[in-house]
């Protein structure tokens, strides 16, 4: 008897001791002093309410459970192993999953090797910020439309109070589910340096580099056809619909990933931003498609009219964002230099915030026709009779502007409000101009 009520009463200790942001380790702790062995578990709940006003095509207003999971981990000496899976919108998922193992040094720094399933180093200093620690709804458009999110691999980070050098390598899915090549590869990297961090504020600056081959795809007249897609939606996540900032990418065959950060926090205040770049080149058997095609009565001919008339070409993306905050009262914003972000508001606090985003997923080549009937660009500068291909991309450019307000009644619940203004310009959608999204999220966290 006295087992049972032992447990849990050293799981109501630690939850009571421990003081922690949105975005710690879990909460309820259960101790094995004698191996030397700690369990954890908890919990995370989101949920959303928002109201759209658009100009044209409609988003659908309402309410979502947008995040819920269970968070679980165990330490062993030097051992951590973290998991956790969620339940938002009603279907099972693979969260984070991961063993560390780490090492402190003389000169007060820290070296983990980590492997497992868990974010890109270098998909953005945002998309390293857990959701639950974020000051915004929503991360920034820029940062879900070229950044990276979590991959299946091994990496090694080297973090003191001063720097940090954090690199691995990674495949693009992880599961090997593919309908065609093979699993690619990714080598990735983020380093920061922190000319001030004393406790009270924080200067830092950096950036990320990252390389991945696209191995990947689908068979098309017996040839690889490799595509990515990139995307964001209007920072939201009860209608998270895509179609006004996104594209396509068919024949990737390399994809580089370059990103410049900056942040500044005090007690009271907080400034940071991201500039996103994406580069895309393409590959494909040109020579073989070129043969499939005079199948029909409808042939170029020859390979080099084939060529002109299916142009290929590398496309450059960017993106960026910047972000404050004001802490009106509650604990002073604290910044985590092992993992190199923000922390989350801890206790009772309250903020507000302001945003602006710039996300461009247009390439358009200066010139070309596009008709919106065909969504199609036309390279001569109006509509072909022979219809024959651009490599112009057409995703969309929109600038987001964000202004929002922050309450924890204590360490555990959340309160957020967030209004956005977007301005987009999209060819293949001339009617939709302006959006405004007014949502609110309740958040728990333990």
């Amino acid at each position: 008897m006295k087992k049972y009520i032992l447990l849990p009463a050293l799981a109501l200790c630690a939850l009571a001791a421990q003081a922690q942001d949105f975005d710690s380790k879990p909460t309820v702790t259960i101790d094995n002093e004698k191996e030397d062995l700690h369990f954890t578990v908890g919990a995370r709940f989101m949920a959303d309410a928002a109201y759209y006003h658009s100009d044209f095509t409609p988003l659908q207003s309402g309410a979502s459970i947008t995040d819920a999971r269970i968070r679980t981990s165990l330490t062993y000496k030097d051992w951590y192993f973290y998991a956790d899976f969620g339940f938002g919108g009603g279907k099972f998922s693979q969260k984070n999953i991961f063993l560390q193992y780490s090492q402190e040094d003389k000169q007060g720094g820290r070296h983990d090797i980590k492997a497992g399933y868990y974010n890109d180093p270098a998909g953005s200093m945002a998309r390293n910020t857990s959701l639950g620690s974020y000051h915004f709804i929503s991360r920034a458009g820029a940062s879900n439309a070229l950044g990276e999110g979590r991959e299946l691999g091994v990496s090694y980070k080297y973090s003191n109070p001063t720097f940090m050098a954090y690199q691995g390598v990674f495949t693009e899915n992880q599961y090997n589910k593919i309908d065609a090549g093979y699993n690619g590869i990714v080598l990735a990297g983020r380093y920061q340096y922190r000319p001030i961090h004393d406790g009270q504020q924080t200067l830092m600056v950096g950036g990320n580099i990252r390389y991945q081959h696209v191995g990947g795809g689908v068979t098309e007249n017996n040839v690889l056809k490799k595509t990515i897609t990139l995307g964001q939606s209007l920072e939201t996540y009860v209608d998270d619909d895509e179609q006004f900032v996104s594209c396509s990418l068919p024949w990737a065959e390399n994809v580089v990933d370059a990103g410049a950060e900056a942040l500044y926090h005090n007690e009271k205040v907080f400034v940071r931003g991201e500039y996103l770049y994406k580069h895309v080149s393409k590959k494909r058997d040109s020579k073989t498609l070129f043969e499939a095609s005079n199948n029909n009565i409808d042939t170029w001919g020859t390979l080099d009219a084939w060529m002109a008339a299916n142009p290929l070409r590398s496309n450059n993306f960017h993106a960026g964002y910047i972000e404050a905050g004001y802490l009106i009262f509650g604990n002073p914003y604290q910044f985590d230099s092992r993992e190199g972000v923000l922390k989350g508001l801890s206790g009772k606090a309250l903020e507000i915030v302001g945003r602006f985003n710039y996300t461009g997923l247009n390439d358009i080549v200066k010139g070309e026709y596009y008709s919106a009937g065909r969504n199609q660009y036309y390279p001569d500068g109006y509509m072909a009779d022979y219809p024959y291909n651009s490599s112009s991309v057409g995703g969309g450019a929109i600038r987001s502007y964000t202004i929002g307000a922050n309450y924890s009644f204590n360490r555990f619940v959340q309160v957020m409000i967030d209004y956005t203004y977007h301005r987009l310009s999209k060819d293949f959608l001339p009617y939709d101009k302006n959006f405004h999204t007014v949502q609110a999220r309740l958040q728990f966290v333990f």
